[in-house]
């Protein structure tokens, strides 16, 4: 798990980026909702909640989920990654 969140967290920039238009991006913060799921994404971490209630966070060297999101979380990490986090060049 720490792995996947220390590829998200290495391309924040990129991330927020990317996810403009779908997420509330601030200065320091991404935030995806997919309710009843928040996702947090932060500079040196990753925060879950359900709801209001805080279940949890990844970095790149800790892992604190609890058993309610540990799958969910999962999934989205892959998922972030899977975006490959590549620039895109325009071939002639």
């Amino acid at each position: 798990m720490e792995k996947l969140a220390a590829k998200v967290l290495e391309n924040f920039e990129f991330l927020k980026k990317m996810l403009r238009d779908r997420a509330e991006c601030g200065e320091s913060e991404i935030t995806i909702h997919d309710d009843p799921l928040a996702i947090v994404i932060k500079r040196d971490r990753i925060d879950f909640y359900v709801g209001e209630e805080f279940h949890g966070s990844v970095g790149r060297n800790f892992c604190t989920l609890s058993e309610v999101v540990m799958e969910e979380a999962r999934l989205w990490l892959e998922g972030l990654v899977g975006m490959k986090f590549k620039r895109y060049t325009v071939r002639k």
